[in-house]
């Protein structure tokens, strides 16, 4: 009878296993602890005697707190365990393996470490598995990884020609009222009022209602200005006194149609959007070089292309399900994710996108320099720093490169390393990164070929490097 399909990859990947023990076991019979000394008699010292051999498993209880064994042979690969061996990941799996609770990454790393290396190579290498690709890039530097992977890039600039609805109507009411909410917050500089709030979603269901096409920014800001009966009756109040009590509200939804905002989120989707690309990048540095002295701009940009990409991520997801289909699972990587966290009502906004990741098959990849990032996105004990540092709780792996020294006790407390662990991330080399993956830990040097050498660097501007620098 013939086998299925499942059946012949796993026998394969035990094949596969088995090689590599033998290769192991080989590499200790050939190699040991200390060069053998010669047979005792009374003229050798007696501290003197044979190498020990071990295995890796007890290897680990004689040093322990900084890695344990590998996470088996299936995955993408990712480099060489300091330990010994090679070092595969996949969250997938090891979330159907009950090894993680969820899929969602955050990698911390001092500048010109490995952050971004190892984020393009883990996307390369995550296109052979059929993973989908979306990234959000605020410095404009996976352009060529992402043509090479024939996925399409889309420049937002004011002005640009580039529009994103991110009230497109194939999301569900309740990412399209969170991310009204959450822009509304973040141009407030302070939580929506109780009549704020409720006329805001009734501005949205009236948009609905009165509008046959897309619904946008602009059509919510006319029903807040002029409010329907539908909003007057959720307020209780007179069309006056509700113009007056949603005036702040329009005011602030306004600055998305004007400045540095304008056209890229006030209108209908641009129609030549490939979105459906395996690979789709939305490139914001044009965004971000005009930001001058506030994030502000940058911050509802990336909140906005997101809410998008949910939003066609949802409708795909849905197509899956109606079909008897799982989802397919996405990579969404957010690049210099800390300037958006400080901004207010974007914390919630990110930690609600975490916990949809279950439900849309999605991995978040965030990139921070360091975990005081979160911190910083609020005053000490506030909601918006709960919220920020609660995004740890709904990430199962934590990539840390090196720390500053000023950096380690709050890793260390944070990820409950020992201090062994927390001393070796502060003298890391280039390349070499501490894994926490659910309650285990990894020491890891991410490996590149040539070709990725060239799709992932990221310091053109600067002098080249000797070879074997990790961007």
């Amino acid at each position: 009878m013939r086998r299925s399909r499942a059946e012949r990859e796993r026998r394969g990947e035990e094949r596969a296993a088995a090689r590599e023990n033998a290769v192991r076991r080989r590499s200790l019979a050939r190699h040991r602890s200390q060069t053998p000394a010669p047979r005792l008699t009374r003229l050798t010292r007696p501290g003197e005697r044979s190498g020990h051999e071990l295995s890796s498993a007890h290897f680990q209880a004689a040093y322990p707190a900084v890695a344990e064994a590998g996470l088996g042979p299936r995955g993408v690969y990712i480099g060489g365990d300091l330990h010994g061996g090679s070092f595969v990941y996949d969250p997938w799996l090891l979330y159907a393996r009950g090894v993680l609770g969820v899929a969602n990454t955050i990698v911390l790393g001092m500048p010109d470490f490995g952050k971004s290396s190892l984020t393009k190579s883990w996307l390369y290498r995550s296109r052979v598995f059929g993973r989908r690709c979306e990234i959000i890039d605020p410095k404009g530097e996976y352009s060529q990884l992402v043509r090479a992977l024939g996925g399409s890039v889309i420049r937002l600039a004011p002005g640009g020609g580039v529009s994103l609805n991110p009230l497109t109507r194939l999301g569900t009411r309740e990412m399209r009222e969170g991310l009204l909410e959450a822009v509304a917050h973040a141009m407030l500089e302070r939580p929506l009022e109780q009549a704020e709030a409720v006329g805001l979603v009734a501005a949205l269901a009236a948009a609905d209602e009165h509008e046959a096409g897309e619904v946008c920014i602009p059509h919510v800001l006319a029903q807040l200005r002029d409010p329907s009966a539908r909003t007057l009756a959720a307020l209780d109040l007179g069309r006056e006194a509700a113009r007056e009590r949603l005036r702040d509200l329009a005011l602030a939804l306004m600055r998305l149609c004007q400045g540095p905002l304008a056209g890229m989120f006030d209108g209908p989707s641009s129609t030549q959007l490939r979105w459906r690309s395996p690979v789709v990048c939305l490139d914001v540095s044009q965004v971000a070089a005009h930001s001058s002295g506030s994030e502000l701009a940058l911050a509802i940009t990336m909140v906005c292309a997101t809410a998008f990409l949910d939003a066609q991520r949802a409708s795909s997801a849905g197509e899956a399900q109606a079909r008897g289909e799982e989802p397919q699972r996405t990579i969404r990587v957010n690049d210099e994710a800390w300037r958006a966290l400080p901004v207010a009502g974007l914390g919630e906004y990110y930690q609600a996108a975490f916990k949809l990741a279950r439900s849309t098959g999605v991995q978040h990849w965030i990139v921070l320099h360091r975990l005081s990032d979160l911190d910083a996105a609020g005053d000490a004990g506030s909601r918006r720093q709960a919220l920020a540092t609660g995004l740890l709780a709904e990430t199962g792996t934590v990539i840390v490169y090196r720390q500053h020294p000023d950096e380690l006790q709050r890793v260390t407390c944070a990820l409950g390393l020992s201090d062994t662990a927390a001393a070796r991330v502060a003298h890391y080399p280039q390349g070499v990164a501490l894994w926490r993956i659910g309650a285990r830990a990894f020491e890891v040097r991410h490996v590149r070929c040539a070709r990725e050498r060239e799709l992932t660097a990221t310091d053109a501007a600067m002098a080249s490097r000797e070879p074997g620098g990790v961007a």
